[in-house]
């Protein structure tokens, strides 16, 4: 059972400041760039050493991921390992629940499903073209209600006939 520590710095008082706050057996330190950024080796370094009776100790998670997906993939590599995380920003800790894991899983799949919606509409060639004119479903009540035809709704809407038709059978549409 090894208490192992890992921080992400800049200069060496925050090593040393670390240090002094936490009582570990083994550190690994991550030397960051002037906008925090490095390349996890030793990160990846302890992760491949940390075993199931081991317990990891950092400062924040800020330190160990720089995006939702990255920290997801941290979390879930101690969990396959069993090994404790333990966090010195008691403002965190929360995240560390089965439920805290959950909602950091939904936000990062959330993320990554927009992510791929929006490289697809951008990736589609031509000009973007709005699906329904401003005030279309409101307009296709009242059409439908019988207030008025299908002539009047197309005007309303400042569009040609043949299109409000068109848009009514793409909204009508059974899948």
């Amino acid at each position: 059972m090894t208490r192992i520590g890992y921080l992400r710095a800049r200069r060496k008082q925050e090593i040393e400041e670390l240090k002094h706050q936490i009582y570990v057996d083994k550190i690994y330190i991550d030397l960051t760039d002037e906008f925090g950024f490095c390349d996890y080796e030793s990160l990846k370094a302890m992760l491949e050493q940390a075993g199931g009776s081991d317990t990891i100790v950092v400062r924040r998670l800020n330190d160990v991921a720089d995006d939702i997906g990255q920290l997801c993939n941290f979390l879930s590599t101690l969990k396959e390992k069993g090994t404790e995380l333990v966090l010195l920003d008691p403002m965190q800790s929360g995240i560390l629940s089965d439920r805290g894991y959950e909602l950091l899983s939904f936000i990062s799949n959330f993320i990554k499903e927009k992510e791929s919606c929006y490289q697809s509409k951008q990736s589609k060639p031509g000009r973007p073209v709005k699906p329904y004119p401003s005030g279309f479903l409101d307009v296709y009540k009242e059409y439908r209600d019988g207030r008025f035809n299908g002539k009047e709704a197309a005007k309303r809407l400042a569009i040609n006939y043949d299109k409000f038709r068109n848009l009514v059978k793409v909204f009508e549409f059974k899948a």
